[in-house]
């Protein structure tokens, strides 16, 4: 009999420390995973920033043509996220289009090619930026690879004024955000 009550401690003994082994388990879980959702939400921001990074050299600054085909090239890859608006000489028909977002003149969206990503939304500025608007939740539609490929060669390609982006050309270019101030994508204009 000595025996089976040995044995009944032990098995009670064993159930409480499983039962503890559990709730400790289930707290470090808990707090766990408190960390790991705020650990993602830092991830999520910095895989944010390190994309905007690469648009950054547009922002308020004179660029050269190469500078917008390799963007172009780069961010072919994100149609549907991003957008490049380029408006040369030979479109505006010889003349320069004065884009600057703080006289809000150049923001007339019909005077730009569209490049990665198209929109049917208007152009609009707020201080020192431009900004992409639609009614509709879509802001950005995707293009079709065939499509962005078209519109590559279209813009490296001297034989079609209209589109032809010349690599040493200057350009003044600006990033365009949305109504929540995330970067959707860059704005040039050549000038003369």
């Amino acid at each position: 009999m000595d025996s089976n009550i040995s044995k009944a401690l032990w098995l009670g003994v064993s159930i409480l420390l499983f039962i503890a082994v559990v709730t400790i388990g289930l707290s470090v879980f808990g707090s766990m995973k408190n960390a790991s959702a705020a650990a993602n939400s830092n991830i999520n921001s910095i895989a944010q920033s390190m994309a905007e990074e690469d648009l950054r050299a547009f922002d308020g600054k004179e660029v050269r043509g190469e500078q917008i085909l390799s963007a172009i090239n780069t961010l072919s890859g994100r149609s549907g996220e991003v957008i490049v608006l380029v408006a040369t000489l030979g479109s505006n028909g010889g003349r320069s289009l004065d884009l600057d977002p703080k006289r809000g003149t150049g923001l007339s969206i019909s005077s730009y090619t569209q490049y990665v990503s198209e929109t049917k939304g208007s152009l609009s500025a707020d201080g020192n930026c431009v900004i992409l608007s639609n009614g509709s939740d879509e802001l950005l539609k995707s293009v079709s690879k065939t499509a962005r490929d078209a519109a590559r060669r279209d813009a490296e390609n001297s034989n079609l004024p209209g589109k032809y982006i010349n690599p040493a050309g200057k350009f003044r270019s600006y990033l365009i955000y949305d109504s929540n101030q995330v970067v959707r994508g860059i704005i040039c204009a050549q000038v003369e």
